[in-house]
């Protein structure tokens, strides 16, 4: 099935469908989001074991800073994707370090239990996917989509306006999206599957295993959110 990702760094893919020799396998987008993902959580192990002294506000925000100009750059090129997806995974490593070290100071076992979540889901996910328990199709992205700019506008009042929105609505806040987290992986499925299918170049994989890793450390954020949550009611 051919569809857009809603995704913004799997939809550049879109870009590149064209048949080469050396097309595009699973194996291959495996490998490269495992790679960039290894970079990440190896730069955020360090950056808590040894930076944590020098680790503030300033070097999350520049982190994210280039994380984000990394992802610009990377998903519309598929000749620097490689280099750019190793930049963004330094960088997002660095800021899921210095996240992570937050939330471990305030609830002891959080970070392990974050990650331990996370790949459940995305285990989850993926066996709704393989077995088409869920139908990914362009209706289905739609819904999404709108749903994550609800998400957006709801968390954008609650910040402006805190003493209106109280401690339930950021509860739903936080519920809606860790829930979206979860779902856009099924779209990440889809255009990586759509991508195998055609034949495009093995490059592809890059922009592709990109595009994957962000919403894999969406669902790690939204993982420490709701479990900081369900922590702080208990």
């Amino acid at each position: 099935m051919r569809m857009r990702s809603t995704n913004p760094v799997l939809s550049h893919a879109n870009e590149y469908d064209y048949v080469t020799e050396r097309p595009l396998t699973y194996t291959n987008v495996t490998v490269k989001t495992l790679f960039l993902l290894g970079i990440a959580v190896v730069t955020a192990l360090v950056s808590i074991i040894y930076l944590g002294e020098y680790l503030s506000l300033g070097v999350l925000f520049g982190a994210m800073i280039i994380g984000f100009i990394s992802v610009i750059i990377g998903s519309r090129s598929i000749k620097y994707a490689p280099i750019f997806g190793v930049v963004y995974a330094l960088s997002e490593g660095l800021v899921l370090g210095i996240i992570s070290l937050l939330y471990a100071s305030l609830y002891e076992g959080i970070v392990v239990t974050a990650l331990a979540t996370t790949l459940l889901v995305f285990v989850i996910m993926l066996l709704l996917f393989s077995t088409k328990i869920i139908k990914v199709n362009q209706k289905f992205a739609s819904f999404l989509v709108v749903s994550l700019m609800a998400v957006i506008f709801m968390s954008l009042f609650g910040l402006l306006l805190p003493n209106v929105f109280g401690g339930s609505f950021y509860t739903i806040v936080v519920l809606v999206s860790s829930a979206l987290s979860a779902f856009f992986l099924l779209l990440d499925f889809q255009r990586i599957k759509s991508s195998v299918e055609s034949g495009v170049d093995q490059k592809v994989g890059w922009i592709l295993a990109l595009g994957l890793m962000i919403t894999v450390v969406w669902i790690y954020i939204e993982m420490l959110r709701l479990l900081a949550l369900f922590a702080r009611n208990n």
